[in-house]
């Protein structure tokens, strides 16, 4: 149990809180690690078209489709050795140990890419395999750290924040790569996006240390590692996740997300294309297809990161807020069966386009922020090892098990778009359902670990009294109130006692938790006023105090100072 400290928030601290709510002295460690996970994406998406120019240069799109299959292939050989990594660094290092190794080594691989390629070694294989890793490596190593570093109640408040920085970092990168290629050449952008990651590295160490301590994460003692022999090496990632019910139901989730995101975008992929092919023919021939494909689709991914963007910045905090982390995990699900549900009912390319732009906006928002906050109450192990299985196998499988699908579907029994279009309703309808039981899992862990308690008032506001047509500011006294869980924030609203609105002669200031009073010169009375505080999940609590103002003589001045409440 924990007081929650009236210290003021700084400038950068009330600019956040019209986002979410944040706890003084959280200003640093959010700048930080918002910086860190935009430089992060940007480093990406400078190297996502290299990664394109490459392989279409040297090999062909079927070649693009192997590589694409094979980093499937690749992660299962890599998370054991990742899990041994884990164990190595777990009690060394700090909580950023694995995240700063991953990324360092990430940075050794660009730098020897760039030195094969000035010397004319063929690297589009390896570079494409390479990249698919990487985007999903050390995303997920910055994830299970953010969730190892805050507490379950400050993650919840700030991860949709700290999302803004990783939509903003993948939108300036996809901006100015092409341009960045043009002018570096293939090995200087592949230096650096190297250089723009090695500085992440050292940016971690830092958010590590600048977190309050009423936001950080209670450590946790877990198991010893078993020791493994032969093919249980191998499988040791997929072990942590088979043993928890929690997360086979989040790996089987994520595997059927990518499923039915890969299978809508061939579904719009197949409308797109006959959308130009009609337009081709509508012109005589003016445009050719790939013009059309062109314009399209760069009005759909700005249009896509335009409403991500804003999403993130107005309305995923709120959805945690009023739903919490068990009601934000079924908004996607809920707009896929809307989406595939009207493609059936009225197939038309119009209609299509927006749904799949809805889709992948909350996809790429509120989604991938619930994703990620999944993982705040479980294990060190699950949140590194399970979470990056996860994140690595589980989701490119799923890209495996669309690609059969469409091949058996499409291929082999020739069926018609619409019943691709009823397969994803479908899918979407058991996401729903794994999205319930998920939640109620999530629930019952954070229960276990911490149940969300009301704010109490800790101490009683001191009366005031103020000579009419003076001012007077009356500050909340610290520690008035107090927060029992850990790492959560306190917003203050203030009123009449009867629940009408302050008068004009009265301000509050929610920030500074200050009183600005001046009564009316030649008026006397008494004023209650009530303060409430309420926490992140919306329970609250009042306080009240009386503004006594009239003539000057001074009866007793009642000093800003706290009365604590017996007992």
């Amino acid at each position: 149990m924990s007081l929650f400290s009236f210290s003021r928030l700084t400038p950068f601290e009330r600019l956040l809180s019209a986002l979410t709510s944040v706890r003084p002295g959280e200003g640093r460690g959010i700048f930080l690690m918002l910086a860190q996970i935009f430089l992060l994406m940007l480093s990406y998406y400078l190297l996502r078209p290299l990664r394109e120019a490459l392989i279409l240069a040297e090999g062909s799109p079927e070649i693009r489709a192997y590589a694409t299959g094979a980093v499937a292939l690749v992660l299962i050989f890599i998370i054991p050795l990742y899990k041994m990594l884990f164990y190595y660094l777990k009690n060394s290092g700090g909580k950023s140990a694995v995240l700063r190794w991953v990324g360092a080594f990430f940075v050794v691989n660009l730098v020897i890419f760039a030195a094969m390629i000035w010397l004319e070694i063929p690297v589009a294989v390896p570079f494409y395999i390479w990249l698919g890793v990487f985007s999903v490596m050390v995303v997920a190593q910055f994830w299970a750290f953010a969730a190892d570093l805050f507490n379950v109640k400050t993650g919840q408040r700030l991860f949709a924040l700290i999302m803004v920085g990783a939509a903003v970092g993948a939108w300036l990168g996809s901006q100015v790569a092409g341009r960045l290629f043009a002018v570096l050449g293939a090995p200087r952008l592949m230096l650096l996006a190297a250089g723009i990651l090695a500085v992440t590295l050292v940016i971690s160490r830092k958010a590590e240390q600048v977190v309050p301590e009423g936001s950080r994460s209670i450590d946790s003692r877990d198991a010893a590692p078993e020791e493994l022999n032969g093919i249980s090496k191998v499988l040791a990632g997929f072990q942590i996740v088979a043993r928890s019910r929690y997360l086979l139901r989040i790996a089987v989730f994520v595997l059927l997300l990518n499923w039915v995101n890969s299978t809508g975008t061939y579904i719009l992929a197949t409308f797109v294309t006959a959308h130009a092919d009609a337009t081709v023919i509508a012109s005589g021939g003016a445009v050719t297809s790939g013009e059309v494909l062109a314009r399209f689709y760069g009005s759909y991914f700005a249009w896509i990161t335009a409403l991500q963007i804003g999403l993130q910045l107005f309305l995923v905090s709120r959805i945690f807020r009023w739903f919490g982390v068990r009601g934000a995990i079924l908004v996607l699900p809920l707009v896929m069966v809307t989406s595939y549900g009207l493609m059936l009912l009225v197939p038309v390319f119009a209609l299509v386009r927006v749904m799949m732009i809805a889709e992948s906006a909350t996809n790429y928002s509120v989604q991938n922020t619930t994703n990620h906050a999944l993982y705040l109450p479980v294990t060190r192990d699950e949140k590194y090892v399970g979470k990056t299985t996860i994140d690595t196998f589980f989701a490119r499988f799923g890209d495996l098990v669309y690609a059969a699908m469409i091949f058996l579907t499409a291929q082999v029994l020739l069926f018609d778009i619409s019943w691709i279009i009823a397969i994803n309703l479908g899918l979407a309808v058991v996401l729903v359902t794994l999205g319930i039981g998920i939640g109620r899992h999530h629930r019952s862990e954070i229960r276990q670990n911490l149940a969300n308690l009301p704010p109490v008032v800790n101490a009683r506001l001191p009366d005031v009294y103020v000579p009419a047509g003076q001012m007077l500011v009356f500050t909340v006294p610290e520690h008035a109130f107090l927060d029992p869980d850990p790492g959560d924030a306190l917003r203050f609203q203030a009123c009449c006692g009867d629940g009408a609105p302050l008068p004009g002669w009265v301000r509050f200031d929610a920030f500074n938790h200050s009183f600005t009073i001046r009564p009316p010169p030649g008026e006397s009375g008494t004023l209650e006023v009530k303060v409430s505080a309420t926490d992140f999940e919306g329970l609250s609590v009042e306080s009240a105090f009386a503004i006594s103002y009239g003539a000057d003589p001074v009866p007793r001045f009642m000093e800003a100072a706290a009365e604590p409440v017996p007992g």
